[in-house]
């Protein structure tokens, strides 16, 4: 049971085998008081509302969440809120999970959220039967490693481009779209036809997105500095990165950091400590 302490949030590392394809898995209790903050712009993730009520939403007004519910990739920032003592377990999917475990255009599903049913058919609301019934993390782990590497097993090969797309993206040190492919080793064109079906979006937005990403990161990391000092990542000057930042996250870096951010605090924290990075978006797959 909760101490009225607040919420807490763990991150697990799923299987070994796993690794290529999912970040972590998380468990997000809720403490005696509402939550409600903005997610960054991230990968794919599965989430089980397996008590209490969530709520999630790009823009506008906030929509009920499905008892599992398949989250796309994102390219801005969204809203969630989760009532109090509510428990939410989530699967972080990496665009190699997204391709192997999905499979499905991920161009469909950008910044988009539908029930898991829709792809999972009725395996879905057993599967969130059973984790509302097991009694910790470490089951619900435990089942989720044994039921991902059953479907990995039975899943075809990967786009044998993937790998090499998404170590190039989070590699921090590609600026244009011709630098992409050739890093990747194909034709721009080609590049322009799997960034979307794989990833969700086109070359150049994802580009866009990961040097934002790396901006507020390393915000994040060093508070008491300028906005001018910690420019980098082709950013002309401290009013286009603001620009940016609003386009992606809805408001300006002043109006942000000013909110209590209380669940995204937490998850950074703990999300470097376990798995090493602050953001899903920022994780690097496995060599």
């Amino acid at each position: 049971m909760l101490d009225g302490l607040g919420p807490r949030l763990r991150f697990h590392l799923p299987d070994p085998g796993l690794r290529d394809c999912i970040s972590a898995y998380y468990s997000l209790e809720v403490g005696d008081e509402a939550i409600d903050d903005r997610l960054h712009p991230e990968w794919a993730n599965i989430r089980f509302a397996l008590r209490g009520d969530w709520t999630w939403s790009l823009a506008g007004g906030l929509d009920p969440s499905p008892a599992a519910t398949l989250f796309g990739p994102t390219g801005k920032s969204a809203r969630i809120t989760g009532s109090p003592r509510a428990l939410l377990f989530g699967i972080g999917l990496l665009p190699m999970g997204w391709a192997r475990l999905v499979q499905a255009p991920a161009k469909l599903f950008a910044n988009r959220a539908v029930s898991l049913s829709e792809m999972w058919g009725d395996k879905a609301d057993r599967l969130h039967r059973a984790l509302a019934g097991d009694p910790d993390d470490e089951d619900r782990v435990h089942r989720l490693d044994q039921l991902l590497l059953g479907l990995l097993a039975q899943s075809p090969p990967p786009e044998p481009h993937l790998a090499a797309i998404h170590r190039t993206l989070v590699s921090g040190d590609i600026a244009t779209v011709s630098a992409f492919a050739a890093e990747v080793g194909v034709t721009q064109r080609t590049l322009e036809r799997l960034c979307p079906k794989l990833f969700g979006f086109a070359p150049k937005p994802l580009l866009r997105r990961q040097r934002f990403l790396r901006g507020l990161d390393r915000v994040v990391h060093n508070p008491d500095r300028t906005l001018t000092e910690l420019l980098e990542d082709g950013y002309a000057d401290q009013s286009h990165f603001v620009r940016e930042f609003r386009a992606f996250m809805g408001l300006t870096p002043t109006a942000y950091f000013a909110e209590p951010r209380t669940m995204m605090r937490l998850a950074g924290a703990e999300r470097e400590r376990v798995v090493g990075q602050t953001m899903q978006g920022l994780h690097r797959p496995p060599a």
